[in-house]
C-alpha cells in the first residue's frame, strides 16, 4: 500500500448540542463560522488504512495530499472544487482543488510548523519517521482552507509528530488558526482544539495567560494549551501518552509538563502566520 492509498484516521462527530458562541462586533458571518467549526467532525486518530465513517452530519478522514511528502487532508472534505455547507464560495482559493494547500505558502507554513515540533522534543526522545507494526503515520503536516470571514481567508495549520522513548510511543500536534479562526483569552479561547475539553487552568508565561486543559471529554490526546496572540493568532500544543487507536506501548510519562506545554503555546516560533 503506498501513500496515495493511505486513508487513515477517523473524526468523530460531535454528538452533543453546543451552545452558540457570543457575539462579537465581527459580522454575522463570523459567528456563524465559529458556530459551525465547533460543531465539526472530531478527530478521531489515525486507524487503519480503509477505515472511513461516514455519519450524518458529514464526512471526516486524514488523508494524504498526494504529494508524497507529509502533507495530509484533515477534517470534513466536501467534494473536489465544491464549497462548503453554508458558504457562497464556489472555489478554493490559490487555485487548489479541495481545502489542503499541496505546494506554495500555505502549504510551506505547515511544513515550517512540523520544522518547529520537531525542535521542542524534550532530550531523551525520538521522532521516528515510520512506526513498525502499524499504518499509522508517525509524521505529517498540513495547511489547510478554513473559510472567508470578513473578506480575509482563515488558515489552519497543523504538525503531528509521535515520540518514542523505550517501547513507548506518545503524539504530540500543534495546531495554528490564522487570525479570525479563534476568539477569547485564557480560559476562555474558544473552539477547544478539536473539541477536545475538560478542566482547564491558566497558567502565566511571561505575563500571557496561556489556558492548560487536561482533556476529559474523549482519549485522543490528555492535554493540550492555547494562546491567542493580540492579532487574532491562536497556537494550540497537545500531548498524549499514548498514539490513538495504534495498538502501541503508552508512554511511561507525557513528555512536557504543565508549564512546559503553557510555554510552548505561547513560544513564537509556533507563529507561523
Amino acid at each position: 500500500m503506498n501513500e496515495q492509498d493511505f486513508r487513515t484516521a477517523l473524526r468523530d462527530t460531535m454528538a452533543v448540542q453546543v451552545a452558540p458562541p457570543q457575539m462579537s462586533d465581527a459580522p454575522v458571518l463570523e459567528a456563524a463560522y465559529r458556530d459551525r467549526k465547533r460543531r465539526r467532525a472530531m478527530w478521531a486518530g489515525l486507524g487503519s488504512a480503509a477505515a472511513v465513517v461516514a455519519v450524518a452530519a458529514g464526512v471526516a478522514f486524514l488523508a494524504p495530499s498526494g504529494s508524497g511528502d507529509g502533507g495530509v487532508h484533515v477534517g470534513a472534505q466536501p467534494p473536489s472544487g465544491s464549497a462548503p455547507a453554508g458558504d457562497t464560495k464556489t472555489s478554493w482559493p490559490n487555485g487548489q482543488t479541495d481545502r489542503t494547500a499541496t505546494s506554495g505558502t500555505q502549504y510551506e507554513r505547515g511544513a515550517r510548523l512540523a520544522d518547529k515540533l520537531a525542535e521542542v522534543v524534550p532530550a531523551g526522545y525520538d521522532l521516528p519517521d515510520s512506526l513498525q507494526g502499524t499504518d499509522h503515520p508517525a509524521k505529517a503536516h498540513q495547511g489547510q482552507y478554513e473559510d472567508t470571514v470578513g473578506g480575509r481567508e482563515v488558515w489552519e495549520y497543523m504538525a503531528y509528530a509521535s515520540p518514542t522513548k523505550g517501547a513507548g510511543v506518545g503524539e504530540l500536534l500543534v495546531v495554528v488558526n490564522s487570525p479570525g479562526g479563534a476568539t477569547g483569552d485564557g480560559c476562555g479561547l474558544e473552539p477547544a482544539v478539536w473539541g477536545m475539553k475538560g478542566t482547564c487552568t491558566e497558567v502565566a508565561v511571561d505575563g500571557k495567560q496561556v489556558a492548560v486543559v487536561n482533556v476529559t471529554t474523549d482519549d485522543r490526546f490528555n492535554q493540550w494549551a492555547g494562546y491567542r496572540y493580540e492579532d487574532g493568532t491562536a497556537v494550540f500544543v497537545a500531548q498524549s501518552l499514548s498514539l490513538y487507536g495504534a495498538g502501541k506501548p503508552a508512554l511511561d510519562a507525557l513528555p512536557f509538563t504543565s508549564e512546559q506545554l503553557a510555554a510552548l503555546a505561547a513560544d513564537p516560533r509556533f507563529k507561523v502566520v
